[in-house]
């Protein structure tokens, strides 16, 4: 159940960052804009790294190494 809500919660923190390009276009004052999107920024890297610890290490080293390493070509082996 742990590593369940740790995904969860790690997708919800990409679902945040999503958000923020939005908030620009709002007809909102600049301080309130700067305030949400600050709180954004926030809150989706505390949601990340607490969905991350709850996710355990194997489930966060897998998605690093799916999403995050460049895969070697053969191409750009210089050997």
């Amino acid at each position: 159940m742990k590593k369940k809500i740790g995904i969860v919660m790690i997708i919800l923190s990409f679902v945040l960052w999503v958000f923020i390009p939005i908030i620009p276009f709002l007809t909102l004052s600049a301080a309130i804009k700067t305030g949400i999107v600050s709180g954004l920024i926030i809150g989706g890297e505390v949601l990340f790294w607490l969905g991350a610890l709850l996710a355990g290490k194997d489930i966060v080293k897998n998605f690093i190494q799916k999403f995050w390493r460049k895969k070697k070509n053969k191409e750009d082996d210089p050997s």
